[in-house]
């Protein structure tokens, strides 16, 4: 459908161009690998950077497409083409071995006369249409879109807002040639202060070191460092699954997440001050048993009963929260503290997860002893069998952190993130964005990831590449929780 429907675009704009050029033949350029971004220029002419569709006269022309090497030489491929009237002809180039060249031959685009007639068209993947197109700062209209601009070098920004805080932004400089038709394929990257949320970062720029907690009862943060690592898991994975295929290869910016879970008294502290109907399921109670309790909503229990031992609950991580309540908790952080909380993307949490390891879970392939809370991890708690193991949820950090610092990024409860389940890894960014996906027709989504595994789950389920889509409206599952991430400067 996508190839349709670009070949629909490449159509039109051959129509569009047809009354600025007195030419009907195409001249298709295509450069792979190493080659693409040559100049390309015919008769002489800069025409853009390979891999680049041009509008021509019929007859013979001299096509040229070249890169430079260093100040002296260049790769060049050099050819004599016969056009006919009202063809499309490609040429797949290939350029030869580095030969020297007299400094100031290569050609470069034309800067200072305006001209018309070149088609810049930018098409962007599902998950980013509508996304704003701005040709030189100046609004063009809404991706997928067909613009006609000067040649020479322009500024291509496309943009999406994320909330009132955050854009996710493409931006790069396109060299146009004289009657090319520019083909640009857009990623947005990943959520980024926009002008509003600039505001909220004081003058002298934020810089943000190991931990931090923006307020008492924030929840305590780590800083994560940028880096790129493989996604996925290998066929020869003990319990790999098909979803977790392809294994590619994902780079990130610095982004910080919180140390362990939210627990239940930080979430205490946004229903007692929003009044956001919680609703009225409960994990554990002080006995340990999974119940549903009315009152979960009130100012005068805060998720405790008027039972003094409750209170150690405090610390168990908050569950029973769908999708939206993750997302209503990390809005109000945002208003308090003036910073860019949000869920993390799957990408960044199993970056997160992983701390620099390409093995099943974090501490090694085998679940070991001792390492997390699940139903068959075989752990203990001052060398006694804890009631945990497969009966309840444990405080947060109970466990070895991984080498980022980060506490039960396995077991303990499932844990949200943005995007939405797909099948495969077919297609899904590189970038560390989310991948959310809409179903057809309308607004409504299908499914959001939650990572980690729980205590209620066995190990099988929690490895760092595992990966489960949860309704995002089920608040009922007592096993689900959140870990919040926080955009950096």
């Amino acid at each position: 459908m996508k190839s349709v429907y670009i070949s629909t675009l490449l159509v039109m704009a051959l129509v569009a161009s047809a009354n600025v050029y007195a030419a009907d033949s195409t001249l298709s350029v295509t450069c792979t690998g190493d080659n693409a971004g040559a100049d390309v220029l015919v008769n002489g002419k800069f025409k853009g950077e390979c891999p680049v569709d041009v509008l021509v006269p019929e007859g013979t022309l001299t096509l040229k497409v070249q890169k430079k090497v260093d100040a002296s030489s260049a790769r060049i491929f050099e050819q004599e083409i016969r056009m006919g009237d009202n063809v499309i002809k490609t040429i797949e180039v290939l350029l030869g071995a580095p030969q020297s060249i007299a400094e100031g031959t290569q050609q470069e685009p034309a800067q200072t006369e305006a001209k018309k007639g070149s088609l810049l068209s930018v098409t962007c993947k599902i998950d980013d249409m509508d996304a704003e197109v701005f040709v030189d700062d100046k609004l063009k209209g809404a991706c997928p879109l067909d613009v006609q601009v000067a040649e020479g070098t322009l500024k291509l920004r496309v943009q999406k807002k994320v909330d009132a805080l955050n854009d996710r932004i493409f931006e790069q400089e396109i060299r146009v040639g004289d009657g090319a038709i520019k083909k640009v394929e857009v990623q947005l990257g990943a959520a980024q202060l926009n002008a509003a949320g600039k505001r909220h970062v004081p003058e002298q720029a934020e810089v943000k070191k190991g931990t931090f907690k923006d307020c008492p009862n924030c929840p305590e943060m780590i800083v994560i460092p940028a880096g790129s690592f493989d996604m996925g898991s290998p066929n020869n994975e003990v319990g790999h699954g098909v979803d977790e295929s392809p294994v590619h290869r994902v780079t990130l910016p610095s982004f910080a997440l919180s140390t362990t879970e939210i627990t239940r008294s930080q979430y205490a502290a946004f229903v007692g001050d929003t009044k956001h109907d919680a609703g009225t399921c409960w994990a554990v109670n002080e006995s340990g048993w999974v119940e549903e309790r009315a009152g979960r909503n009130s100012g005068d229990f805060v998720f405790r009963k008027d039972l003094a031992g409750d209170r150690q609950f405090d610390n168990r991580p908050v569950s029973c929260v769908n999708w939206h309540d993750a997302q209503a908790y990390a809005q109000w952080l945002s208003k308090i503290t003036g910073k860019s909380y949000r869920l993390p993307t799957e990408a960044e949490w199993e970056y997160a997860a992983r701390a620099g390891t390409t093995t099943a879970r974090y501490w090694g392939n085998d679940v070991g002893h001792n390492n997390a809370n699940c139903s068959d991890c075989g752990h203990k708690w001052d060398e006694s069998a804890t009631p945990w193991e497969g009966a309840s949820s444990s405080p947060v950090g109970s466990f070895k952190p991984n080498a980022f610092g980060l506490y039960d990024m396995l077991g303990n409860v499932w844990e949200w993130t943005e995007d939405t389940y797909h099948n495969n890894y077919k297609g899904a960014p590189t970038n560390g964005s989310a991948w959310v996906q809409r179903t057809s027709g309308n607004d409504r989504s299908v499914g959001r990831i939650i990572r980690g595994g729980s205590w209620k789950y066995s190990s099988e389920f929690m490895r760092a590449a595992y990966r489960m889509g949860n309704e995002e409206i089920k608040r009922y599952e007592y096993k689900v929780g959140i870990r919040l991430a926080r955009t950096l400067p």
